[in-house]
């Protein structure tokens, strides 16, 4: 058997059973040298385990003697047949490999460790995120070792290669059919070992049931065994304690639910810091790798999280489990940068358009009580208007009953009483609104509206202040990669302190980070409202945890994360930390001087009143004039 191709059997029988997952396999139709029980006991297995998960499955053959190879041949000429509803694609060493989805499931044909280390089957899916699974049948194996020797060298090989889901079938006796896995946490083994065990075993029936013990899931019980965590201190996300023990040395959110994992996963923590305060690390421009990423790519630590933040670059070289969290990469300005003078302060609870109206009212009826009053000696009008005697000093009553200030005398005509009337009114009116407006603005300490967007930092003279793997995070934007705006560096591992130097520097600056950092910074000082976050957005920060490449942990952690998500415990345990109503932008945005809008009533009431007390002096004039006549 030579080459790599896809195989497509069309069946020629029609073979009923009461079986679901297994059909029986007539020796009749094939006269085989492999035993009827291996063949049947491959074939179920496939249709049990592989066929519900894929339509597709890569068989590996290579065997370094003759007469493994015609059991090979054998084997796939009568057992194939059989493996419904999935289609082989058969590979050997004489062809070209791949990595391809199909070796997502895997049936292996070897007659020994030789064969295995040839095969290398790991080669091709080294770079997978998800463990596959491997039916690995032993098939007239070399002699040269003892058989259950030879069955711990081969599945060592998965071992080293973190490849968990295996299975090995050995056919110890005719027709008697045993199945051996490894278990990297046994009671009472070493951990993280290649503890062989054999789970099952077939001779016309299964000696256990196949849904438990073909794949069995070796990950719900780490059995107190250690797990290397790289972390760092980065809150509000971890808090890492290094003089304290146990779980105690680890606070913050993030922290909370790694020992939540690993109370339900029964493991302790071997807790290594990224030398240098690396921290996350990067990917040198040489091929290197820094901080966590050359712990974890090098095998040196298990899995590692703090705000760690899900990337394509970084899902090259480590596998991330699905992201559990989710931020904002903002712009956090400083509110109190850019204050009020005291003369903008008295002038702030009214726009342009409403103070102009209210000087224009207020010297229409000024320059009104100045010509009745310098007219009232000569003219008939001005009597009937104001009555007599006339008042000594109307332009101070104006402005006391603007004030609301009371008046000594009371006019004695009806029309001069409408407009005083009118004038009381419309000056109360304004001065509530005033200064329940200007109360408002010296009790929440407003500043100057900030910026909205990242053109308006740029058009206001802003600088942005961020760490250097935050520049690198945000250089995607053009406005940042072509340094239209100042940066700031941060040269200090935590986030939080680019909102410290905004302070300390003051001016027109702004820090850059995720949100939660933020929103940590103001927690801390107890700076309720001293800054403010822009509407403009980077980008969503997905926070997970990370593995080294093709880590056999991630299945199972990935279905724990997915779980404490959907009850709401990581979103329960982030709001101990983060206050996310500790401060509200909206004020400062929503808090706008008073314009025409609002006071459009007040200035249809006025002119209302203005018109009334009109028509009350056309009633009067004409009455005056009648009365006179007569």
């Amino acid at each position: 058997m030579h080459g790599h191709f896809v195989l497509i059997f069309v069946l020629k029988y029609a073979i009923e059973s009461d079986a679901t997952y297994s059909m029986e396999l007539p020796d009749t139709l094939c006269n085989s040298t492999i035993h009827y029980n291996v063949r049947y006991a491959v074939s179920t297995i496939v249709n049990r385990y592989f066929v519900p998960s894929s339509s597709d499955m890569m068989v590996s053959a290579h065997a370094k003697h003759k007469q493994s190879w015609r059991l090979m041949q054998d084997l796939l000429t009568c057992a194939a047949p059989f493996m419904f509803n999935i289609k082989l694609q058969i590979e050997t060493l004489d062809a070209p490999r791949f990595p391809t989805h199909a070796r997502n499931y895997n049936l292996l044909l070897i007659d020994g460790m030789q064969a295995l280390n040839e095969l290398d089957p790991a080669l091709y899916t080294k770079d997978f995120d998800f463990p596959e699974h491997y039916l690995i049948l032993l098939i007239d194996p070399d002699t040269s070792l003892m058989p259950n020797l030879l069955i711990t060298s081969i599945l060592s090989y998965f071992f080293r290669n973190y490849l968990i889901n295996v299975s090995l079938l050995y056919e110890s006796k005719p027709n008697y059919v045993e199945v051996y896995t490894y278990f990297p946490f046994m009671d009472r083994s070493a951990c993280k070992a290649n503890n062989v065990r054999l789970i099952n075993a077939y001779n016309g029936t299964w000696a256990k049931p196949l849904t438990t013990n073909i794949f069995p899931n070796k990950l719900t019980d780490f059995q107190n065994c250690s797990l290397t965590v790289a972390v760092w201190d980065s809150p509000p996300y971890l808090s890492y304690y290094p003089n304290r023990s146990g779980f105690a040395q680890l606070g913050s959110f993030e922290g909370d639910m790694l020992v939540e994992l690993a109370k339900k996963l029964n493991f302790s923590m071997e807790l290594v810091e990224p030398a240098n305060d690396e921290q996350r690390g990067r990917y040198l421009e040489n091929g290197s790798l820094t901080g966590a990423l050359q712990l974890l790519h090098d095998h040196m630590a298990d899995l590692s999280l703090g705000c760690f933040r899900y990337t394509v670059e970084r899902c090259a070289l480590l596998t991330g489990a699905l992201p559990y969290y989710q931020t904002w990469q903002i712009f956090g300005a400083q509110l109190t940068g850019d204050t009020y003078s005291s003369l903008e302060i008295f002038t702030f609870p009214f726009d342009a358009g409403t103070w102009f109206g209210i000087v224009f009212s207020f010297q229409l009826i000024l320059l009104l009580a100045y010509i009745v009053y310098h007219r009232s000696k000569d003219s008939a009008l001005a009597h009937i208007m104001i009555g007599y005697p006339r008042p000594r000093s109307p332009l101070i009553n104006a402005y006391s009953l603007f004030l609301g200030i009371a008046v000594q005398r009371t006019p004695r005509t009806n029309f001069a009483r409408f407009v005083l009337i009118m004038w009381i009114i419309y000056g109360y009116v304004m001065r509530s609104a005033y200064q329940s407006f200007l109360y408002q603005l010296l009790q929440t300490d407003l500043y100057r509206t900030p910026p909205q967007t990242v053109f308006e930092l740029i058009e206001a003279g802003y600088s942005l202040v961020m760490t250097p793997s935050t520049l690198r995070t945000v250089s995607v934007a053009p406005l940042i990669r072509s340094g239209r705006i100042p940066i700031i560096l941060n040269n200090s591992s935590y986030e939080w302190k680019s909102y410290e130097m905004v302070e300390q520097i003051g001016g027109k600056l702004a820090g850059v980070s995720p949100k939660d950092y933020l929103t940590y910074y103001v927690m801390s000082r107890g700076e309720r409202g001293a800054f403010y976050v822009l509407p403009d957005r980077f980008f969503a920060h997905h926070i997970t945890i990370y593995f080294p490449k093709h880590s056999y942990l991630i299945d199972r952690f990935n279905f724990l994360l997915m779980q404490l998500r959907s009850e709401g415990l990581i979103d329960y345990w982030a709001a101990k930390y983060l206050d996310v109503s500790y401060f509200d932008p909206v004020e400062a945005v929503d808090n706008d001087a008073l314009d025409l809008d609002d006071l459009g009533g007040l200035f249809l009431m006025y002119l209302a009143l203005v018109a009334l007390a009109t028509l009350v002096f056309l009633a009067e004039l004409l009455w005056g004039r009648w009365g006179w006549t007569m």
